[in-house]
């Protein structure tokens, strides 16, 4: 089932890209970053999004056009991956050609082009006036481990996307873990166990607790829109199992005010706060808000 699951880590990206289908998605993007498979990979997903048939959160993975998406064939959606070949005007004719004709299946169409910083100077002034205007229906996902060798031009007409290195994705992984018991002792009233967690994630170096503190908004995110019995995607699979049970244990409201204080813990990690007073923090201070 095509989800944002299948992209690792990027936590905050993948919500922001969520956030955007969920209103009024760009119909121009370019998304950056070394991972030329993770790009391609998300690509897909912010496709299927687009093109997604479900009222609630998208893509929703299970309607008919997800399910096209995820086999390759659904009619209006047209993926270019020429690897590393130099992309030429003809490519940006054809393109231009083919948006003039209307979606088959839906509403919309959607041109995804992988690595696009190998269009000639040629072809990206002949894409300019669709990538600026193109129509109602037409949409563009650019993927570029590059992006500044395109032209000033055409990333001015993009909205535009990072995705995190795969080291990223290795400490949001390494966060999970940190984050797995004490969200588990949470869930069972422990404060104790709690602690214990804590003092765990206090050997942590600042920089990467401040990586585990956002991981730790994200994992309580999913735990509201869970109590709320919201139809989202979680932004953290990897922890799907304590934040399902965190929401039978604490109210929607008090998941809120949890959601706050790791706000607060985020901005006095960041300004060199005590190791000891974040751990009292996560253990006295998270206890009480979301039990007494």
């Amino acid at each position: 089932m095509i989800s944002f699951d299948d992209v690792p880590g990027n936590t905050a990206l993948k919500a922001e890209l969520q956030r955007a289908l969920a209103a009024r998605f760009p119909q121009t993007v370019l998304l950056s970053g070394d991972d030329s498979a993770g790009l391609r990979t998300l690509a897909t997903v912010l496709a299927a999004g687009i093109l997604c048939e479900a009222g609630g959160a998208r893509p929703c993975g299970r309607c008919l056009s997800c399910r096209k998406v995820a086999q390759g064939i659904h009619p209006d959606l047209t993926v270019i991956d020429e690897d590393e070949a130099e992309l030429k005007v003809d490519l940006a004719r054809r393109l231009k050609a083919d948006d003039a004709i209307v979606p088959n299946d839906g509403a919309r169409r959607v041109t995804v082009l992988c690595h696009a910083q190998n269009l000639n100077p040629m072809a990206q002034n002949a894409l300019l006036k669709e990538l600026e205007e193109p129509p109602s229906y037409a949409f563009f996902v650019l993927t570029a481990e590059r992006p500044d060798a395109l032209l000033q031009t055409v990333r001015s007409r993009c909205t535009r996307f990072a995705l995190a290195p795969p080291q990223q994705t290795a400490e949001d992984e390494q966060a999970a873990a940190l984050l797995s018991p004490y969200l588990a002792a949470i869930a069972a009233r422990r404060e104790d166990r709690m602690m214990l967690a804590a003092l765990a994630m206090e050997k942590t170096p600042r920089r990467a607790l401040l990586g585990v503190f956002g991981v730790l908004q994200a994992a309580l995110r999913d735990a509201v829109f869970a109590a709320k019995a919201l139809p989202q995607a979680p932004l953290q699979p990897a922890l799907r199992e304590q934040t399902q049970a965190l929401a039978r244990a604490v109210s929607a409201e008090r998941l809120l005010a949890a959601y706050a204080l790791t706000g607060t813990l985020i901005d006095r990690v960041g300004r060199n706060a005590a190791a000891a007073a974040v751990t009292c923090a996560l253990t006295s201070d998270m206890y009480r808000i979301c039990f007494l």
